[in-house]
């Protein structure tokens, strides 16, 4: 019998004795059977709990907090493994509706003017996981209308996972996250359409961006396959061992395009010489164009463009070898302002609500 049969089938028992009005002699599964079954008055199901929770842990409690003038609302489940082992938090949910709030939830994802870090969400969730594998959601609050600036608002939901979290079960982690959001857009008003778990991320495990164990990326002949398809037509430099990979979705706030020569490529002397692309969507973003030692001027190899009322933007960064690719002629700063271009009037058609031409910074 595997760990979750076992607990399922204890809690129906401690169930039993509590509903059968029985003492509570059947701690510590009756309360977890208590804790899991209204998690934050029901933001998260008992049986994506139940899936959360690794071997020998009991839960304690869930508190949620919601404070409507600031409009957040956030939630913690707290559990423990031992009888003298602190307390810990399982989950951690927090929802904004305040731009001041959400720009810092995308700041704590993206120091240092922006990670390349991150996975976009299966199935088309509008979202991402991060360096920390926090899954941050972002959907539009038509019932908030606009804020002082004229911007329509929306609702960022952030979910952390412990270390010790149960997240590779299928769906799991994307189930807590979508059902939090749904709860937090009744909670704070925000009037968003529900989301769902698509059938592609009801079985995904939750995504590790921060892993490199495995190989980037597919051969230049496959671009295609990749939401870099324009790279296959891009001219790159020939007798190069290519291999391009892609993050992106009409609905994530963000998207990047990889072009990188492995470190066992053998063709050339370019192992490890890499090209990156990015498009972040929104006005949290400018601050990743812009540095304090260009006085607020756009760093070059940048580029910005209206989408959805809001500024995005886009840039790209090279290392230093792909000037010198061994026996190839490399990549000149014109061929990386002609891969710019061709990444925009991508993005552009891909994301919904794009206007206007774009300007570059070179």
């Amino acid at each position: 019998m595997n760990p979750r049969t076992r607990r399922l089938l204890t809690w129906s028992v401690a169930a039993a004795v509590v509903l059968s009005g029985g003492a509570w002699t059947a701690e510590p599964y009756v309360q977890d059977w208590a804790v899991a079954r209204d998690v934050c008055d029901g933001a998260v199901s008992q049986d994506t709990v139940d899936q959360l929770i690794p071997e020998d842990t009991h839960l304690k409690e869930s508190r949620g907090r919601q404070i409507e003038q600031l409009g957040t609302y956030t939630c913690v489940l707290t559990a423990k493994q031992g009888d003298f082992a602190r307390d810990w938090d399982l989950l951690s949910m927090s929802a904004y509706t305040r731009r001041d709030d959400q720009d810092l939830a995308f700041f704590d994802s993206f120091p240092e003017y922006g990670s390349e870090t991150h996975t976009v969400l299966p199935g088309g969730l509008p979202g991402f996981v991060d360096r920390f594998r926090d899954v941050v959601l972002q959907v539009p609050c038509p019932d908030l209308g606009k804020d002082a600036e004229g911007r329509a608002r929306r609702l960022v939901s952030r979910v952390s996972f412990a270390e010790d979290a149960l997240v590779g079960a299928g769906g799991t982690a994307y189930r807590a996250a979508v059902s939090f959001t749904n709860s937090a857009s009744k909670r704070l008003g925000c009037g968003a359409d529900p989301l769902t778990v698509t059938r592609t991320a009801a079985v995904a495990a939750l995504a590790d961006p921060g892993r490199s164990d495995d190989p980037r990326g597919v051969v230049l002949a496959d671009a295609e396959k990749t939401p870099c398809a324009w790279a296959a037509g891009a001219g790159l430099p020939d007798g190069v061992d290519w291999r391009v990979s892609g993050e992106g979705s009409a609905a994530a706030p963000l998207a990047s395009c990889h072009l990188d020569v492995p470190e066992e490529a053998g063709v050339t002397e370019a192992g490890g010489e890499s090209i990156g692309l990015y498009a972040r969507y929104g006005d949290w973003s400018n601050r990743f164009v812009t540095r304090d030692s260009t006085h607020g001027r756009r760093s070059s190899m940048t580029a910005t463009v209206r989408c959805d009322g809001e500024a995005a933007n886009f840039s790209l960064g090279s290392s230093h070898g792909v000037r010198d690719l061994g026996l190839s002629e490399g990549v000149s700063e014109t061929d990386e302002r002609r891969l710019l271009r061709l990444f925009v009037a991508d993005q552009m058609e891909r994301h919904d609500g794009c206007v206007g031409e774009p300007k570059f910074s070179f």
